[in-house]
C-alpha cells in the first residue's frame, strides 16, 4: 500500500511539472488576420484570393490535430468589429505594429498575419484543323507570420506553394471560362494555403510559444470609479473572467533620456488591488482596496 501511495505521488508530480501537462491547461488564444494579396492585379477574382486563402487557412487549423489542441482561434467577428472601431481596413493584411495593436484590444498574445505573394495561370494549347488539346496550369504562393502582440516581433515565418494542373481537349479559340478559371484559381490557393499550414505546424518556434496574454500578464485602463469599483477598459472581448486579481499602478510621467531624447520608461506607483466581479463583451467592473482614478493602469498579477 505505501509502494502505490509513493507511485501515486511520483506520477501526480511528474504530471505538474510535464511543460506538455501545462501546455494542455490553457490553449493559445490566436486570430487569423485577412491575408493581402500582392499578386498581379490583372485576374478579375483578385479581390477573392485573400479571403478564400484565410478561410482555407482557418479551416486547415482547425484540421490539423495539433495545431487544433494548441490554439483556439477567435471569431472572425471580434476581429472585424475590433478593426472597424480601429478605422482599420479589414481586405488586406495588417502589419506587424497594427497587428500588435489589435491583439493587445483582443486580449491575445499572438496573431497571424500574411498574403498571397504570388499567383499565375498558364495554358499551353495545340492542335490541327480546329481540334486539339490544351495544359493549363495555376500557380500560388502564400506567406504566413505569427506576430507576438506585445512586442510586435515575427515569431515565426513560414511559406509554401501549391499548383493544379488541368488538362483536356478543346476546339481551337476557345478559352478557360471564368467560373473554370476562379476554379482553378482557388484550387491552386487551397492546396498553398494548405501546404503552409503544415509547414507552420512543423515550425520549432512552436515550442517557444508561451501561453496568451490574459495567463501571463494582460494591462489596461481604469474608465471610471464610483466608491470602491472601477470600470476597466477590458471585456470577455479580451479574455477577462469574474475573479481575476489585477493592481492598480499610477503611471507617471514619462522619463526621458536628456541626451538622445529616448524615452527610457515611465514612473509606477502601486496604489490598490482589484477583483473583477461583473464581465460585459468589451469592459469590466471589479471592485479593489487602496485608491484608483480614471486612466490608472490595472495590470493583472
Amino acid at each position: 500500500m505505501n509502494m502505490f501511495i509513493r507511485v501515486a505521488t511520483v506520477l501526480a508530480l511528474v504530471a505538474f511539472l510535464d511543460p506538455t501537462t501545462l501546455t494542455g491547461q490553457g490553449k493559445i488564444r490566436v486570430a487569423i488576420g485577412y491575408l493581402e494579396n500582392n499578386s498581379e492585379r490583372s485576374w478579375w477574382f483578385h479581390d477573392d484570393m485573400g479571403p478564400a486563402a484565410r478561410n482555407h487557412i482557418d479551416n486547415a487549423f482547425f484540421e490539423n490535430e495539433q495545431l487544433s489542441s494548441m490554439f483556439s482561434v477567435i471569431e472572425r467577428e471580434k476581429l472585424d468589429m475590433v478593426l472597424q472601431e480601429q478605422g482599420l481596413a479589414t481586405s488586406g493584411a495588417l502589419d506587424q505594429q497594427t497587428a500588435a495593436k489589435v491583439g493587445q484590444i483582443l486580449g491575445i498574445k499572438y496573431i497571424i498575419t500574411g498574403g498571397i505573394d504570388k499567383f499565375a495561370i498558364n495554358t499551353t494549347k495545340g492542335g490541327f484543323r480546329g481540334i486539339g488539346g490544351s495544359y493549363t496550369k495555376a500557380d500560388a504562393t502564400i506567406s504566413m507570420r505569427l506576430i507576438d502582440t506585445t512586442t510586435a516581433e515575427r515569431v515565426i515565418s513560414v511559406k509554401a506553394a501549391g499548383d493544379v494542373k488541368k488538362g483536356g481537349a478543346f476546339g481551337l479559340g476557345a478559352n478557360l471560362s471564368r467560373k473554370n478559371e476562379w476554379g482553378i484559381a482557388s484550387e491552386a490557393i487551397e492546396k498553398a494555403a494548405l501546404e503552409v499550414v503544415k509547414k507552420f505546424s512543423a515550425n520549432r518556434g512552436l515550442q517557444k510559444l508561451s501561453p496568451d496574454i490574459t495567463m501571463s500578464g494582460m494591462e489596461g485602463k481604469i474608465i471610471k470609479v464610483d466608491g470602491n469599483r472601477a470600470w476597466i477598459n477590458m471585456g470577455g472581448m479580451s479574455g477577462i473572467q469574474p475573479g481575476d486579481q489585477y493592481t492598480v499602478i499610477s503611471v507617471g510621467e514619462a522619463l526621458i533620456d536628456p541626451d538622445t531624447g529616448q524615452v527610457l520608461g515611465q514612473e509606477e506607483t502601486l496604489t490598490g488591488k482589484g477583483q473583477i466581479v461583473e464581465v460585459k463583451e468589451r469592459f469590466s467592473i471589479m471592485t479593489f482596496t487602496g485608491s484608483a482614478a480614471a486612466k490608472d493602469v490595472v495590470r493583472r498579477k
